[in-house]
């Protein structure tokens, strides 16, 4: 009896490494994780964006790019909590690529829509991307987006341009194409001072973006074909308003 049961203690030892491996190769390794891969993660990006055919259609048609066109510009080593990225073209901004997947949405109509109307009143599309990387709340990180868009934009206006990327001159001119603000601390840097986000964007468009991204008088924003494709405008009134109304009264004029 007792060689039997020091046999089974034996046997139960000889089991547990195994068992206890197995187990833990089962769940993920997170040492084998790469910092860069990490922090994508945290990113409202759609890494493996496949659109719908309608989508495709509209943005070859529109010459809109994905948000991967959108890469980070080099010389930026002095703030690491704030990353500017740019194009020379038009892109889709990361948020809304979730809404233009093959699957059909409520959203998609609107933003297809309102990339319409950029396309034909906005030479230049301003983005901002808020990370979760330092716990954030979605206030902070809403407050963030704003504060640095609000100071981008106050750089461009400083070199003559407004907001949409036309001159304020009068020349023609046109800032084109397409900048995203990847802000991978919002807590820091709202409490960052203005006048160095703001001398810290200057010195990054004065030097990347502005040499590049200006186009001289004679753009036209359909980039001189208008598209074939035309998106149905959503509809933002109620339906009954739509049905007609009744007769006017005899003798009634529009003064």
């Amino acid at each position: 009896m007792e060689r039997a049961m020091c046999r089974a203690a034996s046997t139960y030892k000889a089991l547990i490494p195994p068992l206890l491996s197995k187990a833990y190769n089962t769940r993920p390794a997170a040492k084998s994780w790469k910092p860069s891969v990490f922090k994508q993660a945290n990113l409202p990006i759609a890494l493996s964006w496949d659109p719908s055919q309608p989508v495709k259609d509209f943005a070859a048609a529109h010459k809109i790019e994905s948000s991967e066109a959108v890469k980070t510009i080099p010389k930026q080593t002095r703030l690491t909590i704030l990353r500017v990225q740019a194009c020379r073209r038009h892109a889709f901004d990361h948020q809304h690529e979730p809404y233009l997947q093959p699957q059909e949405h409520p959203l998609t109509k609107k933003i297809l829509w309102r990339c319409y109307e950029w396309k034909l009143n906005r030479p230049l599309w301003l983005y901002a991307t808020a990370t979760t990387n330092d716990g954030s709340t979605v206030v902070m990180r809403r407050q963030a987006e704003c504060r640095t868009l609000a100071a981008i934009k106050a750089v461009i206006k400083a070199n003559g341009f407004d907001s949409d990327g036309t001159a304020l001159d009068g020349s023609g001119r046109v800032l084109y194409g397409t900048i995203n603000l990847v802000i991978w601390s919002p807590k820091t840097l709202l409490n960052f001072e203005w006048n160095d986000l703001v001398e810290y964007l200057a010195g990054l468009v004065k030097t990347q973006i502005l040499p590049s991204y200006v186009k001289m008088p004679g753009y036209t924003p359909m980039d001189s074909q208008r598209p074939q494709t035309q998106v149905p405008k959503p509809q933002t009134q109620r339906p009954n308003s739509q049905r007609p109304r009744g007769r006017k009264p005899e003798g009634f004029t529009i003064v």
